[in-house]
């Protein structure tokens, strides 16, 4: 077995890990919803970080377990992988999210601030519940964007 093969291996074996963390937090979940006790949060956040984290296990499985049947796509993918132009598209794809996200979350610290006196409604309840849901699928949008424009035109 040649590094790149164990390479591949590990990130397998991570897949696992991160599979089987999310099936027992998603069971927890799943039981403190049916015993339905009285928590000072919603026991559906729980199952949800569970099938979060069976998501990505199976993710990183079926993405690198195909490479492992042979010497030959194990090495393409580690080159792909850990590929100077690659690895610096998504440091730029990165770098354009996180300037995104500091933006939703200073343009939400005024939102409060404004609030507070009266001048803006106040950031509560579904407002704030969509906010955080921009504040969270705009950046990976971004990240994705970034990456497709970068591909295309690096």
């Amino acid at each position: 077995m040649d590094k790149h093969t164990q390479w591949i291996a590990a990130r397998v074996r991570i897949g696992w890990i991160i599979l089987a963390v999310g099936v027992v937090i998603g069971m927890i979940g799943i039981f403190l919803e049916l015993r339905g006790s009285n928590l000072p949060f919603a026991a559906a956040i729980v199952t949800g970080w569970g099938i979060l984290g069976v998501g990505t296990g199976i993710g990183v499985i079926v993405r690198y377990r195909a490479a492992l049947r042979g010497d030959q796509a194990a090495r393409r993918l580690t080159v792909e992988e850990l590929d100077e132009r690659n690895v610096s598209i998504r440091a730029r794809a990165g770098n354009r999210a996180y300037w995104a996200s500091t933006a939703l979350v200073f343009m939400g610290l005024m939102w409060a601030s404004f609030a507070a006196n009266g001048s803006m409604p106040d950031l509560s309840g579904d407002v704030l519940w969509y906010f955080l849901v921009v504040c969270v699928a705009a950046p990976f949008g971004v990240y994705v964007a970034s990456i497709l424009v970068d591909q295309r035109n690096l």
